[in-house]
């Protein structure tokens, strides 16, 4: 809500009025450039885009209704769905905001409903070993390096999610945190690597 009074608050409508006009430029924008030129990718209905939504690779990619995905204030980092294989999978559920977060899968990464990501990047894969040779990492498969971001969790800026993990229902992942195994439901939990600092009385 705009907190000026008199003269001062028209300023609050006409910021307001822009932002709504430029984030319908960028959704219909890349409305059409998506259903033009990527086959693979299904949108829903009521997405909204403010900034640059990036979609990359040949694979599928899934955004479910009435998302919303945009930058952070005074950040320029965008929103990238980056798939690494023809059949990797990125699915996205309804009510999900992203905001310059970067999804990257060569094999499937999954968030649910209601889910705030904030300048986060998200791998399921680490692409190659570290040795000096970088051979691709042969034991790496679907269902050892799937990540799931189950409904109603919040994920803090600056945070990492790598390969295999699942983030159980409502938990909140706090700012600048690396997530290396999976956590539970309903929790907080913070820190590299994430350790639950709060427990849900549900969990």
């Amino acid at each position: 809500p705009c907190l000026q009074t008199g003269k001062n608050r028209s300023h609050c409508w006409v910021d307001r009025s822009k932002m709504k006009l430029f984030e319908a430029i960028y959704t219909i924008y890349y409305l059409l450039k998506f259903k033009i030129f990527k086959k693979g990718v299904t949108i829903g209905n009521g997405l909204r885009i403010h900034g640059r939504l990036d979609i990359r690779g040949n694979g599928k990619v899934i955004i479910g209704n009435n998302c919303r995905f945009g930058i952070m204030p005074g950040s320029s980092k965008h929103v990238t769905l980056y798939t690494h294989d023809k059949n990797a999978t990125i699915k996205i559920g309804d009510r999900v905001e992203l905001y310059g977060s970067m999804i990257s899968s060569r094999f499937e990464i999954i968030v649910h409903d209601d889910v705030v990501i904030e300048e986060t990047s998200i791998s399921d894969t680490d692409f190659h070993a570290i040795g000096k040779d970088r051979h691709v990492t042969i034991e790496e498969s679907i269902n050892r390096n799937r990540i799931i971001i189950e409904d109603n969790v919040s994920i803090g800026a600056r945070s990492i999610i790598t390969k295999g993990v699942t983030v159980g229902k409502g938990t909140i992942v706090g700012p600048g945190s690396v997530v290396i195994h999976s956590l539970p439901a309903n929790n907080l939990a913070m820190g590299n690597p994430a350790r639950i600092v709060k427990k849900s009385q549900e969990s």
